[in-house]
C-alpha cells in the first residue's frame, strides 16, 4: 500500500503539467519518496529535509550516479530554516506534520520558502473509530510506537485542517487515501494539494 500512496502522489503532481526546478521533501529520513519522484522528474533537484540525519545516508543519495538527490539537510522544520524565502517550487510533507509539536509553525516556515504560486503536498493520517477500540481491547499488550501520531499540540486531522483554513492558502484538492468514501470507522490518510496564495 505504501508504494501505491507513492504512485498516487507522483501521479497527481504529473497530472498538473509544471515543471519544478526546486523541490524539498521534508522529514524524507532514507529518501524513498525523494527517489521515486526524482525517478519521474529527473530535471527536478530534490533536497531531503529531516530532523534526524541518518549516518551515510546522505552520501549514498547525493552520490547515486542516475537518480542524484541535491542534497540532504539536517533541520526541524519548526525552526527558520537556511531555505531562502520564496526559494522553492513544490514541497512534500508526507506523514510527517502530525508527529510535530506546533504543526502551525512548521507550515509558517513551509510558506515562508515555497514560492508565490508554489505548490505544497501535506498527507496526514486520521485516528479512526475502529483502531481505537482495537487500541482499547488490547492495551495490555505492551508494544515499541515508533513516531506516535497527533502528540503535539494539535490531536487530530480535524484540528490540522483548522490550521490550514486559516493560512494564506488555496486547497486545491483534499482527498482521502486509499478509501475515498468509506465513513472515519476506518483509518486513511488524508492528502491535501495547496497552493500558496
Amino acid at each position: 500500500m505504501y508504494f501505491g500512496r507513492i504512485k498516487n502522489i507522483i501521479k497527481t503532481v504529473a497530472g498538473l503539467n509544471r515543471d519544478f526546478s526546486r523541490v524539498l521533501d521534508i522529514g524524507g529520513g532514507l529518501g524513498l519518496f525523494s527517489m521515486n519522484f526524482k525517478l519521474n522528474f529527473p530535471l527536478s533537484n530534490v533536497i531531503i529535509l529531516d530532523k534526524s540525519l541518518y549516518k551515510g545516508i546522505k552520501e549514498i543519495l547525493t552520490k547515486f550516479p542516475t537518480l542524484k538527490i541535491t542534497d540532504y539537510v539536517e533541520e526541524d522544520i519548526q525552526n527558520k530554516t537556511s531555505f531562502e524565502k520564496s526559494s522553492l517550487d513544490l514541497i512534500f510533507a508526507l506523514d510527517v506534520l502530525e508527529h510535530v509539536e506546533n504543526p502551525s509553525i512548521a507550515i509558517d516556515e513551509i510558506l515562508r520558502i515555497l514560492k508565490e504560486d508554489g505548490l505544497l503536498f501535506i498527507s496526514v493520517p486520521t485516528e479512526s473509530i475502529l483502531l481505537r477500540i482495537v487500541r482499547r481491547i488490547i492495551g495490555t499488550i505492551k508494544n515499541i510506537q515508533v513516531n506516535p501520531h497527533w502528540l503535539g499540540m494539535v490531536i487530530s486531522e480535524k484540528e490540522f485542517f483548522k490550521i490550514l483554513q486559516l493560512k494564506n492558502i488555496k486547497i486545491i484538492r483534499k482527498r482521502k487515501y486509499p478509501f475515498q468514501y468509506l465513513p472515519r470507522l476506518f483509518s486513511y490518510d488524508m492528502f491535501y494539494l495547496i497552493q500558496k496564495l
